[in-house]
């Protein structure tokens, strides 16, 4: 049995974006790749999400829902210093939602902003599932 990455319980409002819209979020632990959410209407698991906190952007994976509770694989490994930086940033200015990019022509993933990234995964997403194809995520590690 593999062991469990080890959990820092933190408490950090957030905006979470999905195929579904934006909506706040409250981060309640983080490990090195992953985090648990408080969220009004979780995802579904396999959905993929971007966190927002500030200027940090994480995308990760829904792997797991349990009422307002879910659970979150990230892509990339979490940069500890750079979120509790974040969170630090946040609480003295007011960021509001930004809004999610429906479609893959508006942002290129070759731009380098993460948003164009998760339009381009989210568009293919979307054609694999209305082709009737098994969507394989090939981000999963």
């Amino acid at each position: 049995m593999i062991p469990r990455e080890s959990r820092r319980e933190v408490v950090i409002p957030a905006q979470m974006g999905s195929k579904g819209g934006w909506s706040d979020v409250t981060i309640r632990n983080v490990s090195p790749h992953g985090m648990m959410l408080l969220a009004p209407f979780p995802p579904k698991p396999g959905t993929l999400v971007e966190v927002r906190k500030a200027s940090l952007e994480l995308v990760g994976r829904v792997v797991w829902v349990k009422g307002k509770t879910l659970g979150i694989q990230l892509i990339e490994r979490l940069n500890f210093t750079a979120l509790f930086r974040a969170a630090n940033e946040g609480s003295a200015t007011n960021h509001a939602a930004p809004p999610l990019i429906e479609t893959a022509s508006a942002a290129l993933p070759f731009t380098g902003k993460r948003s164009g990234v998760i339009a381009w995964l989210l568009a293919g997403t979307t054609l694999l599932l209305a082709s009737g194809c098994a969507a394989v995520a090939f981000w999963q590690i």
